[in-house]
């Protein structure tokens, strides 16, 4: 009787009890799960430092799960040939299964084999001629350069307004250099024309023909008489109109004139043309009016500086407005 009972107290005692309370395999160091499953599929439990397995109702172990560690490594790739095919193997090993396929089926007899000829030393042919194309290249821009802003100009013909206004041909011309101011955008003067001009000629030869120093002495010996001949009769007075074309020609220049006055017009179109003819001659123009009446005086201008003035004045009496003064 007694050894009925110990068999039956023994076939009762949990299977825990009997089962080796430690996993198969500790995991690794870095594994911070709270739960982990070793290779037999028994489910442990962390306990402080340590794992402790996970029991049933019954007292039993709780196992039949599948490992976590067992299918993947540390790194989480598979470490069975059914998951991961390349598992095990080399890098060597992979590019040459990979590259097999593509290469060998597409290689042509004695094609990785070496060249059985010796190797032969080429002569040195020394450094090769610099390159003329950019050279040559920009030369060709240079000639072409005339035609394309023609070219380019005849295109722009809404703008033959300022020609007409500029008083020069509406046809383009190739324009020559220091001739034309619109660069072949308009029609070229005539060399009459563009003779007459003050920046044609050196500076030297127009600020010296208008030079007042010499004629301010002659011009104040000249009045002299004037003031002793006034007790004369006026017989005398009108026999003696000399000093009134000095003065007429050349005028000093006023402080602070900014203009050049060509004369003064009541007809409108006598003014309209003597503008037209300021403009030929490559200078701005400007109209005023002598009070409310119908009067018009054309100037050219303005000029900043005084040197501007003087060749005006001497390019507008050449160009034949003899009667141009400063104001």
């Amino acid at each position: 009787m007694g050894l009925v009972r110990c068999v039956i107290l023994w076939l009762l005692v949990p299977i825990a009890v009997l089962a080796d309370p430690r996993p198969a395999e500790l995991p690794p160091g870095d594994f911070t799960a709270r739960q982990y499953i070793d290779s037999k599929g028994c489910v442990f439990l962390r306990d402080g430092a340590g794992w402790q397995p996970r029991l049933a109702r019954d007292g039993a172990a709780i196992c039949g799960y599948p490992p976590s560690l067992s299918l993947r490594g540390l790194d989480g790739k598979a470490r069975l040939a059914a998951l991961d095919p390349d598992a095990g193997k080399s890098r060597a090993q992979r590019l040459e299964e990979a590259l097999t396929p593509a290469v060998v089926p597409n290689l042509q007899p004695g094609e990785l084999t070496s060249d059985p000829r010796p190797l032969t030393t080429l002569p040195d042919m020394g450094p090769e001629p610099a390159p003329t194309a950019p050279l040559e290249n920009l030369k060709a821009a240079l000639r072409a350069a005339p035609a394309i802003r023609q070219g380019m100009s005849r295109d722009l013909k809404p703008n033959r307004r300022l020609c007409e206004l500029l008083g020069h041909d509406a046809q383009p011309v190739p324009a020559r250099l220091g001739r034309d101011p619109s660069h072949g955008y308009c029609g070229n003067l005539s060399e009459s024309d563009l003779a007459r001009l003050a920046f044609a000629r050196p500076l030297e030869a127009a600020t010296q023909g208008a030079k007042p120093a010499p004629v301010r002495k002659v011009a104040t010996s000249v009045t002299k008489p004037k003031s002793v001949a006034t007790p004369r009769t006026a017989i005398s007075k009108v026999a003696v109109p000399a000093p009134a074309a000095p003065l007429k020609v050349e005028r000093l220049v006023p402080p602070g004139a900014r203009y050049v006055q060509v004369g003064s017009y009541a007809n409108a179109g006598n003014a309209d043309r003597a503008a037209q003819r300021v403009m030929r001659l490559g200078y701005p123009v400007s109209r005023g009016r002598e009070g409310k009446g119908k009067v018009q005086f054309i100037m050219a201008g303005p000029f900043d500086t005084r040197e501007g003035i003087v060749r005006a004045l001497d390019g507008l009496r050449r160009g034949g407005f003899a009667d141009a003064y400063p104001r």
